[in-house]
């Protein structure tokens, strides 16, 4: 699948310019990461963001001056922490357009949030239901549904994808019916930054009574994101992927689809009597919350949803499309280049290689010129087998790639492929 060349929008690539200066003024990574005076061009935000100041010291003031257990303790350090992280869950619920604060559970991330879900449906499905998922799911959303359904007896279906590397839409309304228990997808492919029809989607499987999960992993810190507008009964996401701290990560969910999940986890903080005979669960989002909060992670996530409204969404959004733009337009300059996939609607996200080099060598040969790429099967094993390939590189963009990361990702090319021959 050959990238076509795109028409790059120079009045948005000259916004993109000061948006993209602003930014990296504030994202210490940029600065340590140069070495002898030569520019770091970090490309893998796909994988994690790199962390701006202020959520740095979001952390560093809570940590120096607030730390303390919250929902636990009569002190007032408990009482502040608590404070903050039920202002943290309220932040996040504003950010995602939930219809309560109720609505957001903290977890470990976007795996451990599907894992809650896939895991809190034990017993809920029966030989003769199906799951569906997509050939593009990471597999942080493939192997916990695979998991249920072989324990459940359900059958696993999986809708394929087009030429272009986008979902087939015929596929879709077959394969989505009276059978289907739950449809699982990806909101952006973390390999082919493929944007997936999920409200359209969504409402193909409440047409049939299904629940619908959406992996908001590679979207929520590229575009503004309104839960209700999607109307998935289950979003998650990752604060390590939206500019925030490692550890922490969201399960947003309807109120009546939140309830249907058992507590996959129990310990501390999510009963409100405990006997020798019973146990009383607390209320959401509590009862799906065990143990220590993750206070500090929850208040840097805040912290990082601030940063990036200060900017705007659309205008993060607006940055990154015309960096996408762009790039396509030089790799056609790259001999032996070719792009992975071709969608029609595509976020921050290209795979490529290039011709008679490995992926692993490329990430190497690149590396070695101070830019950093991801390299590999970018936990999507299935789509990449099925794309034929072993493996590929891929860059992805954040608030702080600019044009020059670009134009030194395209030189780095050059270069790779001269050594290489």
């Amino acid at each position: 699948m050959k990238a076509e060349r795109p028409a790059v929008d120079v009045s948005i690539t000259s916004e993109t310019s000061c948006l993209a200066a602003r930014v990296r003024e504030q994202v210490p990574a940029l600065r340590q990461g140069e070495e002898g005076g030569r520019r770091w061009t970090y490309l893998d935000s796909a994988a994690t963001t790199l962390t701006p100041q202020p959520v740095i010291d979001a952390l560093s003031d809570f940590y120096a001056t607030e730390t303390g257990s919250a929902g636990r303790g009569g002190h007032w350090r408990a009482r502040r922490s608590t404070e903050r992280y039920e202002a943290a869950r309220a932040r996040v619920a504003a950010f995602l357009g939930t219809e309560t604060d109720s609505s957001v559970v903290f977890t470990r991330g976007a795996t451990h949030a599907l894992n809650l879900i896939a895991g809190g449906l034990r017993g809920a499905l029966k030989p003769g239901d199906e799951v569906v998922v997509s050939a593009m799911e990471h597999h942080a959303n493939l192997l916990p549904w695979r998991a249920l359904a072989a324990e459940s007896g359900a059958t696993l279906r999986v809708l394929p994808i087009n030429g272009r590397g986008e979902l087939d839409g015929e596929a879709a309304e077959s394969m989505i019916g009276a059978r289907t228990a739950v449809v699982a997808l990806t909101h952006v492919s973390n390999v082919l930054g493929t944007v997936n029809p999920v409200a359209e989607l969504v409402t193909l499987a409440r047409r049939h009574g299904a629940l619908s999960v959406i992996d908001g992993s590679q979207s929520v810190a590229h575009r503004a994101i309104d839960v209700q507008a999607l109307g998935c009964d289950f979003f998650v996401c990752s604060a390590h992927k939206m500019y925030g701290p490692t550890g922490v990560g969201v399960l947003c969910g309807r109120p009546e689809a939140l309830e249907r999940l058992k507590p996959v986890e129990l310990g501390g903080g999510m009963m409100t009597s405990v006997s020798e005979e019973e146990v009383v669960f607390a209320e959401l989002p509590n009862r799906l919350e065990a143990g220590t909060p993750p206070v500090a992670q929850a208040v840097g996530m805040a912290a990082a949803i601030d940063w990036m409204e200060g900017f705007g969404m659309a205008a993060l959004q607006r940055h990154e499309e015309a960096l996408c733009a762009y790039a396509l337009q030089r790799f056609n300059e790259v001999e032996g280049l070719e792009v992975v996939g071709c969608p029609r609607e595509r976020s921050a996200v290209i795979a490529f290689g290039l011709r008679g080099v490995d992926a692993y060598d490329l990430g190497e040969l690149l590396d070695a010129q101070n830019v950093a790429v991801r390299v590999g099967s970018h936990c999507a094993h299935p789509l990449v087998r099925e794309l034929g390939l072993c493996a590929t590189a891929r860059a992805s963009f954040g608030a702080y790639t600019d044009r020059d990361d670009v134009d030194a990702l395209i030189a780095a090319l050059v270069e790779a492929g001269r050594f290489s021959g």
